[in-house]
């Protein structure tokens, strides 16, 4: 099924190809074309009133004479007329004909000059007219850059993912800021953002590409440097976080002497809070692992049920409390998979403690795990609140939290830790998915690769 883009693309290279038509032309077309087609009416006129006058001698008719001078002005006038509508058509086109060069001329001043490289892709991603900001984005002529495939001027790290974008490209799916690292005159390394727009030229039957290059670099580095600083505070944050929770470990058993009970309440309190703060610092130094690219993956035989167990185990105060209902149903699966336990563990355990925080007193949360021929999944639904159809595009961008998530009173979150599911997933080799309607629940899917 076409889009509207791609019939307003079609349409402009049809008025391109008119103005390459016309021009040199129609708008050679001589000043006097109307004195022309006067002059051949006239001639006209006189050739018709010479056969009436030869046709005089043949008939003594005044009537039929007189009829025959009166056709012949008028049939002149027919001619003229027709001439000059003609003329009048043909006086519009090169009016729009006009219009639509200027058009054309200002689209071109605009690409040319235009602050954003862009370089037009032919059907083999070769580049073609770049404009001259995309000139001094990869620092060539144009005859060097000319020809080249853009999908060949990636890192080296980045060829593979260059040949499925180039992939994605001949089938004519969509390449939309695409974040990926090309080399520039002199072999340095250039992030951009990638965007391929495609163009169908319905005249000549060919079909181009139009590519924009964002250069992202400046905005890497500085993410970079603030990851690697969120590491580092993070780091230095656990050292006193977890010395604190040891003290009052200490302090609570009642080892160096006991406590009365209204100061064993607020140590109660300052433990649990401490525990929140690890979680939360353990979380921020994950994702800027994963960010940095430093993540150790140490895969060994898992068995996730285990795991599943020990995070029901976890959160049985919660669990309790709301009176929610775990339904388990392992089946016998998932006992000795090839997964790295600790960031298995990290996944199953932010769904299932989403999956009891987000749900109702008196709600179910079910764990399911399915295994069919290669396919290894972990299930976990709920029948809570669910995620807005409008936040569910979203829902795994860092620091996201949906606008239901956010109105509960007694909801406590930093919107990370589906960004940081994801994140694993994908460093795992697996993926993973959703489908949520609001106020009746959610089911999460991660696929385990095998």
């Amino acid at each position: 099924m076409r889009s509207a883009s791609d019939e307003n693309l079609e349409r402009i290279d049809a008025n391109i190809a008119v103005c390459e038509c016309y021009n040199g032309k129609v708008f050679n077309m001589p000043n006097n074309t109307l004195k022309k087609h006067f002059f051949i009416s006239f001639v006209a006129l006189i050739v018709l009133l010479g056969l009436v006058f030869l046709a005089s001698f043949f008939t003594k008719d005044i009537v039929v004479f007189y009829s025959l001078i009166l056709t012949s002005f008028l049939s002149s006038l027919v001619i003229y007329l027709l001439l000059a509508s003609n003329t009048r058509v043909e006086l519009k086109v090169i009016k729009e004909t006009e219009n639509l060069t200027a058009t054309l001329d200002q689209f071109i001043r605009l690409y040319e000059s235009a602050p954003v490289p862009y370089v037009m892709l032919n059907s083999k991603g070769e580049i073609n007219r770049p404009n001259k900001a995309a000139l001094r984005f990869f620092g060539m002529p144009p005859e060097a850059l000319e020809g080249k495939v853009i999908f060949l001027l990636f890192a080296k790290e980045d060829l593979e993912r260059g040949n499925k974008l180039f992939q994605f490209y001949t089938r004519n799916i969509s390449i939309s800021n695409e974040e990926i690292q090309m080399v520039t005159n002199g072999n340095k390394l250039r992030w951009v953002a990638l965007s391929i727009f495609d163009m169908k030229n319905s005249v000549s039957g060919g079909r181009t590409g139009l590519a924009s290059i964002l250069d992202i670099t400046e905005q890497k580095k500085l993410a970079e440097a603030k990851t690697e600083f969120v590491s580092l505070a993070s780091h230095q944050l656990r050292t006193p976080l977890a010395t604190m929770q040891w003290f009052m470990d200490i302090l609570a058993s009642g080892d160096i002497g006991e406590l009365p009970a209204k100061q064993k309440d607020y140590i109660k309190r300052l433990y649990g809070v401490n525990l929140e703060m690890i979680s939360l610092v353990d979380t921020l130094l994950n994702v800027s692992r994963i960010e940095i690219g430093s993540l150790p993956i140490d895969k060994s035989p898992t068995n996730v049920e285990t795991l599943a167990e020990s995070i029901l185990t976890e959160l049985s105060a919660q669990i309790s409390m709301k009176k929610i209902r775990i339904e388990k149903q392992y089946n016998g699966f998932l006992q000795n998979i090839n997964a790295d336990p600790k960031l298995l563990r990290i996944v199953m355990q932010n769904l299932v403690s989403n999956a009891v925080k987000y749900t109702p007193e008196g709600g179910v949360v079910t764990l399911s795990f399915v295994e069919s021929g290669s396919k290894r999944e972990v299930v976990v639904s709920d029948t809570g609140f669910g995620i807005p159809k409008s936040d569910q595009g979203l829902i795994f961008t860092k620091l996201f939290r949906a606008d239901n998530a956010r109105k509960l009173s007694a909801s406590q979150g930093t919107g990370l830790g589906l960004y940081l599911v994801k994140s694993i997933m994908e460093a795992l080799g697996g993926s993973i998915s959703f489908v949520s309607e609001e106020n009746k629940g959610s089911v999460f899917t991660i696929t385990l690769s095998v």
